[in-house]
């Protein structure tokens, strides 16, 4: 609470949990988390418009002159402390229910760091090989069949992150997008801030082909 406004209190989502579902129902997995987090998000909204009226009964009791809270009053945010920092929009209008293909971003990550985001309802878990100074997520689909986790480890590579391998790309975080997040191009998203709340709408284990054993190995001809 600052100089007595009355204290904000955001509604809490509960990550999804698709871990163990086929990688071919991991689609509607998703849109069905989609679902669920838009319909917490009317709850979220329905907060900030009671917080904003509080808050401006309260400035006017005391004669103060009134903050900016026009983000609260027009469109759900990501923000928890509405007096301190700034406001973060979240761009429903980039993920429509059901969509053929849910636009989420997406952040690939060993196993442990994805359970503590989901844990903390936060990103700060993610070390910085990970996230080099900005929060580094993609626009890959994790049941697309033509990613690899070779693929997506060359996408760390690209920004920077050249200790981050293949076999660390073990779990996904679907995030929504939203107005701190700029595109990078190469289905590559940076968000300039790594600290404070972070809404995960679902997680879940990467399904890689198993590997191919030694005794079936063709030759060296042809492979990368």
């Amino acid at each position: 609470m600052a100089d007595n406004y009355p204290t904000y209190e955001r509604p809490r989502f509960d990550s999804i949990c698709l871990t163990g579902m086929p990688k071919h129902d991991l689609c509607d997995g998703l849109n069905e988390a989609v679902k669920k987090y838009r319909a917490y998000l009317k709850r979220v909204m329905k907060a900030q418009v009671n917080w904003v009226a509080e808050a401006r009964a309260y400035e006017q009791a005391k004669g103060l002159p009134p903050k900016n809270f026009t983000a609260l009053e027009t469109g759900p945010c990501m923000t928890e402390t509405p007096l301190f920092g700034y406001c973060e929009p979240i761009e429903l209008e980039r993920v429509p229910v059901c969509a053929p293909n849910p636009p989420l971003l997406y952040v690939f990550l060993p196993t442990d760091v994805v359970e503590s985001c989901v844990e903390h309802r936060n990103l700060e878990a993610v070390p910085t090989k990970y996230f080099p100074g900005v929060v580094l997520a993609m626009d890959l689909w994790p049941y697309n069949e033509v990613i690899t986790s070779k693929s997506i480890a060359s996408k760390y590579h690209d920004r920077w992150c050249s200790t981050v391998e293949r076999e660390h790309i073990k779990s996904f975080l679907a995030i929504f997008p939203t107005s701190q997040f700029t595109s990078e191009g190469n289905g590559v998203w940076t968000r300039c801030i790594t600290r404070g709340h972070f809404d995960i709408v679902a997680h879940g284990q990467m399904i890689w082909p198993s590997s191919t054993p030694a005794t079936d190995w063709p030759s060296a001809s042809g492979w990368d």
